[in-house]
């Protein structure tokens, strides 16, 4: 188990790059060169500064706006989507929908009458020491042959301690720059939204990845973030 903690989404990046480049291992999954860590667990002292401006990482904020609209919206369909990045034109399934709208998968979609980001809050207001707030991603249905589109997000916990509601990710699989970059927002949001519906604090956000890789376009990229100390104006 690899551990890097930080208070910033920038000193994260930053830690991730150095520990990629000095300890990474290439494989090539589905023949895709990539740089990469196993068990990688991550931990943001301060998820409220979730959203990466490093000038190495050039974050595109227009995409990262239009993700988390889309994702509000629990749209499955790409058409919108698609307007601002065509990476999901390539992993769309035939219908034109996919399955990694976290939105649709936390907020939208009812199980025994209830969403799972209701089922997190009523537990916890129910019971201060719940184990049980929990958010799956990945489901069972996801599991199918020809499916171009299988959820990396295992699940996302969330727990009250000392005051404090704290929350844990699971990921599979986890690629620092279009994956993570865009992750920490959404996970980290969603930590402050079920705090704020409890009325307590946000204490830390925990992100665990079996596979935390860059991709081998990125590798360039991946050694400026890693010397790369300074935030846009």
């Amino acid at each position: 188990m690899i551990e890097i903690k930080s208070d910033s989404a920038n000193e994260l990046f930053i830690k991730i790059a150095n520990e990629l480049l000095i300890n990474g291992k290439y494989r090539s999954p589905r023949g895709l060169k990539t740089l990469e860590i196993q068990d990688a667990f991550l931990i943001l002292n301060n998820p409220i500064d979730n959203v990466v401006t490093l000038k190495s990482r050039n974050l595109n904020h227009d995409y990262l706006k239009a993700e988390m609209a889309w994702y509000l919206s629990g749209d499955l369909n790409i058409d919108e989507i698609s307007k601002s990045s065509r990476f999901w034109n390539r992993i769309a399934n035939k219908d034109g929908r996919v399955n990694s709208n976290y939105g649709f998968l936390a907020l939208k979609e009812r199980f025994n009458g209830i969403t799972q980001f209701e089922w997190c809050v009523k537990r916890l207001q129910q019971d201060k020491d719940s184990r049980q707030a929990i958010i799956n991603y990945n489901q069972p249905r996801h599991k199918y042959e020809g499916n171009k589109d299988f959820v990396c997000t295992i699940s996302q916990a969330f727990n009250i301690n000392n005051g404090f509601v704290n929350s844990t990710t699971l990921m599979r699989s986890n690629d620092l720059i279009y994956g993570l970059s865009y992750d920490l927002p959404w996970f980290a949001g969603l930590q402050k939204d079920i705090a704020d519906k409890l009325n307590l604090p946000i204490g830390k956000y925990q992100h665990y990845a079996a596979s935390l890789h860059v991709y081998e376009k990125h590798f360039k990229m991946l050694e400026e973030i890693a010397k790369d100390g300074t935030k846009e104006d």
